[in-house]
């Protein structure tokens, strides 16, 4: 599993044809936070709990075409700009495929992902 699209190098240079993998999809969840805060009028505390939802972390490597990836000590093209992506993401978001699949599905919803083909 893998896409192939046009990817964008730094110094507005774009690689025709890249290939891109997913290396890592991982599932986070933020550690809740507690503030409390105390009304100054009636003493009341009043407790609020936040950050606990969960996102999708993706992981991808770029290489110049399937060739190289197939290769023993492939060679990947550093691009920051697309080596990394996170999504919101609901418990059974995946249902009907694997993590990966999910994460693959989720990066053709990018931009830059437009052209994309599934290779």
């Amino acid at each position: 599993m893998a896409l192939k699209a046009d990817i964008p190098l730094q110094g507005g240079i774009t690689h025709s044809n890249g290939y891109i993998r997913v290396t890592d999809a991982r599932l986070c969840k933020k550690d809740n936070t507690t503030t409390s805060k105390v009304d100054p009028d009636d003493f009341t505390k009043t407790i609020e709990v936040t950050g606990s939802e969960w996102f999708l972390m993706v992981d991808v490597a770029v290489y110049k075409d399937s060739d190289e990836r197939a290769k023993v000590g492939a060679k990947t093209i550093p691009c920051p700009s697309i080596d990394r992506f996170k999504y919101a993401y609901s418990v059974g978001d995946e249902s009907g495929s694997n993590l990966i699949a999910h994460a693959y599905a989720k990066l053709k919803t990018e931009s830059i992902f437009d052209k994309a083909t599934d290779v």
